[in-house]
């Protein structure tokens, strides 16, 4: 009798236990505040300049997950109305020329961390996942961890206008004076820190860029099929200064070794580039570029290299320019 009603109370606790947890998260899944997270995220995203839409907002243990996210930059600040309707999950009547071409994430899970105190994001899409930490006391810290994302994957494509092929993974991490904590505005102009950038197999299939030729503005102009193979970077900032340590491009069509710095700005397409560039184009390659091969031909041949061709890439990130080496 003494173990029957011993395992009848075990029965009864994980009963107890079971009902308390499913009554949690339904009083959760019921009550939780999907328009005001909705509104918030939307709002801070206009602040900064940026749509955000999402199909659908559900809770977890520690934070929310949204699916169906689009991120886009309108060409320009959206007006007091279209953000409250973003607010409110409608569209407002606003489609891509308003808003923008979207790069889509199928999630985005955002949790608080204590240690250091501030925001993780986790991003999932085109084929790899994104993750962000943006946080801290003394400073504000930033931690951009990019792995396995496809350069062909989702609507990456359309969003840049160039049809690509290939992995992309990169990694940031910097540090800059001002905390949000503290409501302190934040000087990105000033961070320190490194990136580095790490692609394999990447392949331009076709579309149309905006190359910068000649000293003069970027011109649109169609792409050919171009292997660009891989691509290995690695930046080193001090208040704001950015050195490159490495920069080398080698494919089958072309190699390429870039030299100089990356002033950072407040937003990051006011940074002011200083890099000289040398790039060596295969002869085959040359005869497959086409028009683009008269683009290629005003690059000036590099002293001191035979074979290579070099230049400046100068101006903002925004409107690179480039130009001869000085």
């Amino acid at each position: 009798m003494a173990t029957e009603s011993k395992t009848a109370r075990w029965k009864l606790v994980l009963g107890y236990t079971a009902f308390a947890v499913v009554t949690f998260i339904l009083c959760l899944l019921i009550t939780f505040p999907y328009d005001a997270v909705r509104s918030r995220l939307v709002t801070e995203a206009a602040a900064h300049g940026l749509a955000v839409r999402m199909d659908s907002l559900r809770p977890g243990l520690s934070g929310v997950t949204a699916t169906n996210v689009r991120l886009s930059k309108p060409p320009t600040p959206l007006g007091s109305e279209s953000v409250a309707a973003l607010a409110r999950g409608e569209s407002g009547g606003l489609g891509p020329d308003e808003l923008g071409d979207a790069l889509i994430f199928d999630s985005v899970a955002l949790r608080p961390s204590l240690f250091p105190p501030g925001l993780v994001v986790k991003m999932k899409g085109m084929g790899g996942t994104v993750n962000i930490h943006v946080g801290g006391l003394s400073g504000t810290s930033l931690n951009v961890d990019v792995d396995g994302v496809q350069a062909g994957g989702g609507n990456l494509p359309k969003y840049t206008g160039v049809d690509m092929e290939g992995t992309l993974n990169a990694k940031l991490a910097l540090t800059a004076p001002g905390t949000m904590i503290r409501g302190q505005p934040v000087d990105w102009s000033q961070a320190s820190g490194t990136v580095a950038l790490d692609t394999q197999g990447l392949t331009i299939k076709g579309g149309k860029a905006a190359i910068p030729m000649g000293g003069g503005p970027a011109m649109p102009m169609e792409l050919p099929r171009i292997e660009l193979g891989e691509l290995k970077g690695d930046l080193q900032f001090d208040k704001g200064m950015g050195t490159v340590r490495d920069l080398n491009l080698k494919s089958d069509d072309l190699e390429g070794s870039g030299t100089g710095t990356l002033k950072l700005g407040r937003r990051l397409e006011y940074s002011e580039l200083g890099l000289d560039v040398r790039l060596k184009f295969e002869q085959a390659f040359q005869q497959r570029l086409g028009p683009l091969a008269l683009a290629v031909n005003m690059l000036p041949q590099d002293r001191d290299n035979p074979g290579w061709r070099g230049g400046r890439l100068t101006g903002m990130v925004s409107s690179p320019r480039f130009g001869p080496k000085r």
